[in-house]
């Protein structure tokens, strides 16, 4: 964990650093003098719950399904899903497309370009449970069987809260599978296997300034970037434990009940920003506890 978490901290600050439905009125067009006030209509535009782009809610693979509900319940659909692989290997990726007919919270499509491909949806709420037999894998181990949940659906979660003595990053923990977190943030932008350390898998979200690392499909560290007035205003309000401070000005909340560990100090690109890491306390905060270097803010 010691070599783990120091090159966590640059190498996820090099990654980031580099990188409804409508109401209308209408009004009639035969208006005439006398017509001062002229009532107007207001036209729902009903959207199907089974229209518009679904995550596909895998651990390892990368997936969309796009629906576009037609007349008489058909529909036309386009799936597609990509598996990183290990550094110099290409992405093994797949898209085809159908169509389908609806029957209520079911659905049944083909597979082209597979006569026999057949693929059921069953609907619950904002997820959709995938089956197809004789699935398309163009001869690789890429499988688009399983949960899909409606991009739509997600909400926006806070930057930091508590839960279960631990530190909820944008509705993240550490424990978290990937398809947990696809779950609470939709797919993220990339994600792939680590290229130096075995076993590490790695996923960002720019538009949050956010990275997760796995191991073993576990979320392990957590990375963002924010501005200190606005985690610090979160922390006061959510947080009740002990907190330190390292002589060169990085601030630690540890939670001594399971050691969680939350560091963050000022971002050198961006003064106005803090680079924020959830990790696990290991002995390099315990030495500088041990020698002075990290002091309890009483």
């Amino acid at each position: 964990m010691h070599k783990w978490i120091s090159r966590s901290a640059i190498l996820l600050l090099a990654i980031i650093v580099a990188g409804c439905s409508p109401t209308k009125e209408q009004i009639p067009s035969d208006k005439t003098d006398q017509d001062e006030n002229p009532p107007t209509t207001d036209v729902i535009v009903s959207e199907s719950p089974w229209d518009g782009d679904w995550i596909f809610l895998s651990d390892k693979i990368l997936g969309t399904l796009h629906i576009t509900e037609n007349a008489d319940s058909e529909f036309d659909y386009k799936i597609s899903g990509s598996q990183p692989t290990t550094e110099g290997s290409s992405p093994v990726a797949l898209t085809f497309e159908g169509n389908g007919k609806i029957d209520g919270n079911q659905a049944e499509a083909t597979c082209e370009p597979a006569a026999n491909c057949k693929m059921m949806i069953e609907m619950d709420g904002s997820t959709l449970k995938l089956t197809i037999n004789d699935e398309v894998t163009d001869g690789s181990e890429l499988i688009l069987s399983g949960e899909y949940k409606r991009s739509s659906s997600i909400e926006e979660t806070p930057v930091f809260r508590m839960k279960n003595d631990q530190f909820l990053i944008y509705g993240v923990l550490q424990g978290d599978k990937p398809s947990s977190v696809k779950a609470t943030l939709g797919n993220p932008e990339s994600e792939g296997p680590d290229e130096m350390i075995q076993n590490y898998w790695i996923q960002q979200y720019p538009a949050k300034e956010l990275l997760v690392t796995y191991y073993d499909d576990w979320v392990e560290t957590i990375y963002f970037t924010t501005t200190k007035e606005a985690l610090e205003a979160e922390i006061a309000e959510h947080f009740e434990g002990d907190r330190y401070r390292n002589k060169d000005g990085t601030d630690y909340l540890l939670v001594p009940q399971n050691q969680d560990l939350l560091l963050y100090s000022s971002n050198e690109e961006d003064p106005s920003k803090i680079n924020v890491l959830v990790t696990v306390a290991d002995e390099n905060f315990y030495y500088g506890l041990e020698h002075g270097e990290i002091s309890k803010v009483e």
